[in-house]
């Protein structure tokens, strides 16, 4: 008969697991996209400041730079985890050496004789119970912001390395070409980073160039050179 008066217990558990979980979720997610489009800006020279992405855009970037991390930082992972099993493991045989053995016994009777014979006072117990979890506690939140600080720096090293990635790609044509006219000046090929609500921001091949949205005259935008070429049919017999 308790059987079926545990299921809402467990229920109401999982639901407030869940509850717990995921706004850190959302928070890492939303670290790292900020980090990720930081190392983006960075990588092209830009102040990210001038362009505020909306919440949902974040977290979207945040999760594809988590996916893009690649093998490198997973390698390192495993290495760590390697090198922690690998200490525990050096421990756990030094710790059965007989020379360590006796220094431990000599150690655990100190204590013993230091100790008090009184038995402690239940608020004594009570306060280590809760010290117990406090430490808990404390573990968890170091190493849920141990594992964010990780992510942030990988993501911001992404942003900068997609950043490269995409002006090799329009320095060999394999990426959009954008041209934009400033009042007074010539028509200007370029590189389309982003528009802001009040700037837009463009590559021009060796700088980064921010133009306020009332400044520019015409802006067109053609596909990569390689799409372009196979989309033109060969007129050859």
């Amino acid at each position: 008969m308790s059987l079926p008066a545990d299921k809402p217990e467990t229920k109401s558990i999982s639901v407030q697991t869940l509850l717990t979980v995921l706004p850190v979720l959302s928070g890492g997610l939303y670290a790292i996209g900020m980090t990720y489009q930081e190392g983006y800006f960075a990588g092209f020279g830009v102040e990210s400041s001038s362009f505020s992405l909306p919440p949902d855009r974040i977290l979207f970037l945040g999760l594809t730079s988590l996916i893009s991390f690649g093998i490198g930082p997973l390698a390192y992972s495993v290495l760590v985890l390697l090198a922690l099993v690998s200490a525990v493991l050096i421990a756990a045989v030094l710790s059965s050496l007989p020379a360590v053995k006796q220094r431990q016994a000599r150690f655990a009777e100190w204590l013993a004789s230091k100790r008090s014979t009184s038995k402690p006072a239940p608020s004594m117990i009570a306060l280590i119970d809760k010290g117990e979890v406090l430490y808990g506690y404390v573990v968890g939140i170091l190493a849920i912001a141990f594992a964010l600080v990780l992510a942030a720096v990988f993501s911001w090293k992404t942003g900068t390395e997609h950043a490269e990635i995409d002006i090799k790609k329009w320095q060999d044509g394999r990426t959009r070409i954008s041209t934009f006219v400033v009042d007074g000046e010539l028509p200007l090929s370029s590189f389309q980073i982003a528009c802001g609500a009040i700037y837009c921001a463009f590559w021009t091949g060796s700088e980064a160039r921010l133009v306020r949205h009332e400044q520019i005259k015409q802006l067109k935008s053609r596909p990569p050179a390689a799409e372009n070429s196979a989309a033109v049919p060969s007129t050859g017999r």
